[in-house]
């Protein structure tokens, strides 16, 4: 007997309204987290703001821990994706710009939402499996940027891998410091350009001393 035609996977209207749910649910979160904090967001607030039931937020979130760590992997994510994508369209150009590039990825991706980035990332616990989860993200990040600087001549970074975790120790403090500062001392491009330069510098540091220049 003839074999009938191949079922097609067809995604469930149940799925869908699910995800729906989720993403809801989770922009809630976000706006309540801005709004109050880590310590006075709750749940109630949440499903309130969310337009859910209470009982329905707990069938994808135990608690309001669940929540933080989804919006940290959510942000984590994002920002690799926006990462690669930037340094991808920037394949041709040169290190200096590249690391430009990346450098003004990173500070925009802080700057979208500064509110929600302090809550996630300084005031919400931090127990060992929401520790597990940035080391994860931040083992991401680094290797992307070890694949980008290991294109780079070796007059300009001798030493990828080492270099890939300091750039990203470097990048990340001075970022989240200038975005938590109530008086910058700089505009955000002008800032852009100088932590584009102590990059390279730091660079600099493993290259040999009679290497070229890394503009």
């Amino acid at each position: 007997m003839a074999a009938g035609p191949a079922k097609k996977h067809v995604r469930k209207p149940v799925q869908r309204r699910s995800e729906a749910t989720v993403d809801t649910i989770l922009e809630a979160a976000a706006q309540i987290f801005r709004l109050h904090g880590a310590k006075g967001a709750t749940t109630n607030r949440i499903a309130e703001r969310a337009g859910v039931s209470i009982g329905s937020l707990y069938q994808y979130f135990p608690n309001k821990g669940a929540l933080l760590i989804a919006l940290m992997e959510r942000h984590i994510g994002s920002s690799i994706a926006m990462l690669g994508d930037v340094l991808r369209r920037s394949a041709n150009a040169s290190p200096r710009e590249r690391v430009h590039a990346a450098v003004a990825c990173v500070l925009d991706i802080h700057m979208e939402d500064p509110d929600l980035h302090r809550v996630i990332f300084e005031e919400a616990p931090r127990p060992p499996h929401v520790n597990r989860k940035l080391e994860e993200g931040e083992a991401l990040m680094r290797a992307g940027l070890e694949e980008l600087l290991s294109g780079f001549p070796r007059d300009i970074c001798a030493d990828p891998k080492r270099s890939a975790a300091l750039v990203l120790m470097l990048v990340e403090s001075m970022v989240h410091r200038y975005v938590a500062s109530r008086q910058r001392v700089m505009e955000p491009a002008a800032f852009a350009d100088h932590l584009t330069e102590l990059t390279m510098r730091e660079m600099a540091l493993s290259s040999p001393p009679s290497g070229g220049s890394a503009r």
